[in-house]
């Protein structure tokens, strides 16, 4: 993707690995692990163990979603070393017929580790032997970043091996010349000589293990492959890592966003809060709002009073329903929280029926009156509007028309 070369090359791998050599033998296979953490490129070795015929690795590595190495090794590895020439301009493929040409290619999955002297070994197994083990880890949800094949994965403890003549892994005696590996051959006695490396100590059982994770958490390609199966695991990883990335990227940025659209949003509204203070003084714009505004100045106490102004905005739905009075319309009286009609001789306090409003005035056709209602009712803030009278009437200085209406 084009946003490839933009990601920092520490975000296309974890900081935390876990080396894992599955040793064949006759009597099945034996799991050795060493779980390794880059810390502030500090590398440490969290943990290491072994299991017996079944994978079972700590619960923190599945949990995490840590990354997983798997080295093949023992029973049905096949090993080559090699020699090649300094100017060599041979590909992969013709290495392999060069140096293995008895065997079928699409049978086997191969590899070549390449040193710096020109040498090289060949580490192959059939492809049944790493598909199975593949299986079982993707059925326990790990998570799988790279194939390695054979003991010649010790490579990867380059970086790390200074001086050592000679390495042991869980099966191989691995001797050392001037910084590469010379020969690796069959363990013949069985004494287990503790590795210490920069103050990480470990058993040869764990070499592979760690060399393996190793080789992941600095980025080394130590192996090369034209298995597509074997490509794909380490495309796959690759992949996931960067989309990882890019989300928390996305993450980031919305986070930056949202903060700043808070800021310019929480000042805009300040600014809007004042204009629209300043604007609600000069609502009125008409000649027969202004005359209501001043009759309701007149009558403040007394709406006060009744609670008519608490939450209301009586005023604010005056200004909306001038602004919907068609021209053939007169408007004369409007009535704010109308007063409840009650036995005169009654002596209690004077009620209003509220969030209601009675318009009257003039109008010669019903059909304008009628029309002046549906637009009424469409207003938001009106609950409910009834025609309460109409009547053709000779005296033009009558009301003829009266209007109720419910607010919210």
């Amino acid at each position: 993707m084009f946003w490839d070369k933009w990601i920092p090359g520490k975000y296309l791998v974890k900081s935390e690995i876990c080396g894992v050599e599955v040793n064949f033998s006759d009597e099945g296979a034996v799991y050795y692990y060493s779980y390794l953490k880059n810390k502030r490129n500090k590398l440490e070795l969290v943990d290491s163990g072994s299991c017996y015929g079944k994978l079972e690795l700590p619960k923190i590595i599945s949990k995490n979603k840590i990354p997983i190495v798997v080295v093949i090794n023992g029973k049905g590895v096949i090993l080559k070393k090699i020699n090649l020439s300094e100017n060599n301009e041979l590909g992969f493929v013709e290495i392999i017929k060069q140096n293995l040409p008895a065997i079928n290619p699409t049978d086997f999955f191969i590899q070549l580790f390449k040193q710096n002297d020109f040498s090289a070994f060949i580490s192959l197994c059939r492809k049944e032997l790493v598909n199975d083990i593949v299986i079982e880890l993707k059925n326990k949800k790990y998570n799988i970043a790279k194939i390695l094949i054979g003991a010649p994965s010790i490579i990867g403890l380059q970086p790390l091996w200074g001086n050592f003549n000679s390495i042991q892994s869980s099966q191989h005696q691995i001797e050392l010349t001037n910084g590469v590996v010379d020969s690796i051959a069959t363990k013949t006695e069985n004494i287990k000589h503790l590795i210490k490396i920069d103050n990480i100590s470990f058993l040869p059982e764990y070499s592979l293990g760690f060399a393996g994770g190793l080789s992941y958490l600095m980025q080394r390609r130590i192996a090369q492959s034209e298995n597509s199966e074997i490509l794909q695991i380490e495309s796959n990883h690759t992949e996931k890592n960067k989309f990882n990335f890019l989300a928390l990227v996305v993450i980031a940025i919305a986070f930056v966003l949202a903060i700043t659209n808070a800021g310019f949003y929480s000042s805009y509204f300040d600014k809007n809060n004042k204009l629209e203070t300043q604007l609600s003084v000069y609502q009125g714009k008409y000649e027969q709002i202004n005359k209501l505004l001043s009759d309701y100045q007149n009558k403040k106490g007394l709406i006060e009073n009744a609670g008519v102004l608490n939450k209301n905005k009586l005023s604010e739905y005056a200004d909306k329903i001038a602004k919907t009075i068609p021209d053939e319309v007169v408007l004369t009286e409007i009535y704010f929280n109308p007063k409840l009609d009650k036995d005169e001789s009654e002596d209690s306090l004077i009620t209003f029926q509220t969030k209601q409003l009675v318009i009257k005035g003039n109008c010669n056709k019903s059909l304008i009156i009628n029309e002046w209602v549906n637009v009424l009712k469409m207003q938001k803030f009106i609950k409910e509007v009834s025609l309460e009278k109409f009547s053709y009437n000779k005296e033009g200085f009558l009301p003829n028309y009266e209007i109720k209406l419910i607010t919210e």
